[in-house]
């Protein structure tokens, strides 16, 4: 800022940094989200078994079939080792076994079991949630929806991704 800028001046050149820098944060933090939930580039197939079988299973649902199938997951989130204090007091028994002098093996075992046991229970209640969405379909749902399966199952070996497939 120069001395023969006027106090309205000053004002105006901060708020137009304020609104400059508040709107490179929205678009970092939207970039930031997009890298978060899609894993980032190069990082969707890089480690078999990380994405579940299900997936594929799931992105062929039509759109209103998926949102039910979400809101019913996210209703049955609670339970043990399910809500988010149980999990941390989880990593918080891991890092107690590592720093343990000596190393006791069978403590971190232990953690990693019960961290075992919580998702195989998720994993168990999706299952039964998709098969209720599935049973529910009839004949010709059922078919369309083995179509768009196929066609998506397809798409991820031939290397296209979510955009090349067509919304069933």
């Amino acid at each position: 800022m120069t001395r023969n800028e006027t106090p309205r001046q000053r004002r105006i050149l901060r708020w137009a940094l304020g609104l400059s820098l508040a709107l490179n944060l929205l678009v970092l933090s939207a970039i930031g989200g997009a890298l978060w939930r899609h894993g980032g580039p190069g990082q969707r197939d890089n480690l078999p078994g990380l994405r579940s079988y299900a997936t594929p299973y799931v992105q062929a649902l039509p759109q209103d079939v998926r949102r039910d199938l979400h809101r019913e997951m996210r209703a049955g989130r609670q339970g043990p080792h399910l809500d988010r204090e149980a999990r941390r007091a989880h990593y918080e028994q891991m890092l107690a076994a590592l720093r343990a002098e000596p190393f006791d093996p069978a403590a971190a075992q232990a953690v990693l079991t019960t961290q075992s046991d919580a998702v195989a229970s998720v994993q168990a209640a999706a299952h039964a949630a998709w098969l209720a969405q599935v049973d529910a379909m009839s004949a010709d749902e059922r078919g369309a929806y083995a179509d768009a399966l196929e066609t998506h199952l397809k798409d991820k070996s031939e290397g296209r991704g979510k955009r090349s497939r067509k919304e069933p």
